[in-house]
């Protein structure tokens, strides 16, 4: 059963103060996040934490400059995103009325907001996903911000 999260704070509190250990750009405009210990997964590792930018447009900012974004060519969004490995994560917030979720990291701000490309976007449809030890996951999306099981 999934339970409603208000807060989106209270579950990155445990990573606060930390730099991922990778921030990577993946398949089209995907963004990775690993924190904590490397645990192995299949023939993979992640973070004990991992946060997966997934069906989402997103900016990047240093101070009120974008560095990148979703729409950037691909090498300067991997490089902008990297710049990320250097600072700590010190803040997440979600706006519910506009749907955007404000990642701070330093004096950089990941700004991630409701995807343009989804003609309809469902209540299975995900912004971004945040796995923590236990097999959780926290998940936000056009049904809103909620928490449960990675499995189910």
């Amino acid at each position: 059963m999934r339970t409603v999260a208000l807060d989106i704070q209270q579950y990155f509190n445990s990573i606060a103060g930390q730099r991922p250990w990778r921030a990577r750009l993946g398949v089209g405009s995907f963004l990775t996040f690993d924190f904590g210990r490397k645990v192995r997964e299949d023939r993979h590792f992640r973070g004990e934490w991992h946060l997966w930018v997934y069906q989402a447009n997103w900016s990047l900012l240093h101070g009120d400059r974008k560095l990148a974004d979703s729409n950037s060519e691909r090498h300067i969004m991997d490089v902008a995103i990297r710049r990320l490995e250097d600072s700590e994560l010190t803040g997440a917030k979600f706006d519910p009325q506009a749907g955007i979720t404000d990642f701070v990291f330093d004096q950089f701000r990941l700004v991630v907001s409701p995807a343009d490309y989804l003609e309809v976007p469902g209540d299975r449809d995900e912004y971004w996903l945040f796995f923590m030890p236990d097999n959780l996951v926290l998940t936000v999306g056009p049904a809103g911000v909620d928490v449960g099981p990675a499995d189910g």
